[in-house]
């Protein structure tokens, strides 16, 4: 494959993550749970570089509504969209997976959070403040 062929697939992929970045986020914007679901996309990125994938994983299973939402998306990214769980749940699949695997779902997750980011503070405006951050003088 040509430099310029791989140029074009490494385009394709990330169009890919953004439009489905996109999706999952307007999925939310009628949801009650929509600005604990801001923050804690922006916060995921830090928390798995800083306590792995794994423990990450763990800790947004168990945890509030909106954590929950992020799971299941999350999930539906890397099983369905991307092929890289071979187990029932991304839970199952993180805990039990070779090393070479867990790298790329970690590798997966970060770059797909890179855009679900960016949509987040884009379409998500925080309350109180009527609108969101960019458009403020």
């Amino acid at each position: 494959m040509g430099k310029k062929d791989e140029q074009v697939k490494r385009k394709e992929i990330e169009n890919g993550r953004a439009k489905k970045a996109y999706e999952f986020v307007k999925d939310v914007k009628g949801d009650k749970f929509k600005e604990k679901y801001k923050s804690h996309v922006k916060k995921l990125a830090p928390l798995i570089k800083t306590n792995g994938l794994g423990n990450t994983i763990a800790f947004i299973y168990s945890n509030d509504e909106a954590y929950q939402k992020i799971y299941k998306q999350l999930e539906y990214w890397l099983k369905e969209e991307k092929e890289l769980i071979n187990k029932d749940t991304l839970l199952e699949e993180v805990v039990s997976t070779d090393s070479k695997n867990y790298r790329q779902l970690t590798k997966e997750t970060l770059a797909l959070l890179n855009w679900w980011r960016r949509f987040v503070d884009g379409m998500i405006e925080d309350e109180g403040k009527g609108e969101k951050k960019d458009q403020q003088a």
